[in-house]
């Protein structure tokens, strides 16, 4: 159905969004922003998809913007500006998207793909990835809402010395400075990314989406704010059908069988 990437649909609900640009370092262009955007989308619409792993193919994940495309591409400010904001559309569909995302990080991530990847929810990288945060090795700043997740990451300070800088980052770096989960031997990446998204097809899915408003809520909201809409979530929790086969599960000394309801 798309040009420029994989998209499959495990039996367990498991969505596998593979990246296909390998000889461009899956950079992005037109073609590509679109081939994303209709996938996430797809995950979105289909209650049948449960968790989405993102990974890439050859040795990327992504170098983010194709020098190319926005060399040759845009002539004037608005279309450069229509460029970006295709971008940081298909990136904000990707955060926005209430079902749990993992990265599988099995290479260089570089440019706005750093953006892309701190989008998603959970990261396993490879310990053969390594992390350009380098827009000023060419002259350009952030985009694609980079600056929002690097500085709740790892601080104003270090967010600062990441970019002014723009040296590339270790996967033990990456680990240490939070901006993923876990390091992994590289030919485990794909692995341990879709471990986890089995893992999570069988956990009780209506939690876990409630917790991840609950969590994008508390990077604005006060503790009351929070308190409040924590309250007013576990009142939906208590009400949905996995919390009633979660409580009866515990009473019977059983394993819960969850609908994600």
């Amino acid at each position: 159905m798309w040009e420029t990437i994989n998209f499959e649909v495990r039996e367990n609900g498991v969505a596998l969004l593979t990246m296909n640009r390998p000889r461009q370092l899956n950079a992005f262009n037109d073609q590509i922003l679109l081939d994303i955007k209709e996938a996430v989308k797809t995950v979105r619409e289909n209650d049948e998809i449960k968790v989405l792993v993102i990974t890439g193919s050859g040795n990327a994940w992504s170098a983010g913007g194709d020098i190319n495309s926005l060399m040759g591409g845009p002539q004037t400010a608005i279309e450069a500006k229509e460029q970006y904001d295709a971008s940081t559309g298909m990136i904000g569909d990707i955060y926005e998207l209430p079902k749990p995302v993992i990265a599988a990080v099995n290479g260089v991530v570089a440019g706005a793909a750093t953006s892309m990847m701190m989008a998603c929810d959970l990261i396993v990288a490879s310990d053969k990835a390594r992390f350009g945060f380098n827009f000023i090795n060419i002259g350009l700043c952030p985009d694609g809402g980079n600056t929002y997740f690097l500085v709740r990451k790892v601080g104003y300070n270090k967010a600062a010395e990441i970019l002014w800088f723009g040296d590339l980052l270790s996967a033990e770096e990456a680990l240490r400075l939070n901006l993923v989960n876990k390091v992994v031997p590289h030919e485990e990446t794909l692995t341990e990314a879709l471990a986890w998204a089995d893992r999570l097809v069988t956990r009780p899915l209506f939690a876990v989406r409630l917790d991840k408003k609950l969590l994008r809520q508390s990077m604005v909201n006060d503790w009351h704010q929070q308190s409040e809409l924590e309250n007013l979530y576990q009142v939906q929790a208590w009400a949905s059908e996995d919390f009633r086969e979660g409580a009866r599960a515990f009473l019977e000394k059983r394993k819960p069988n969850f609908k994600g309801r």
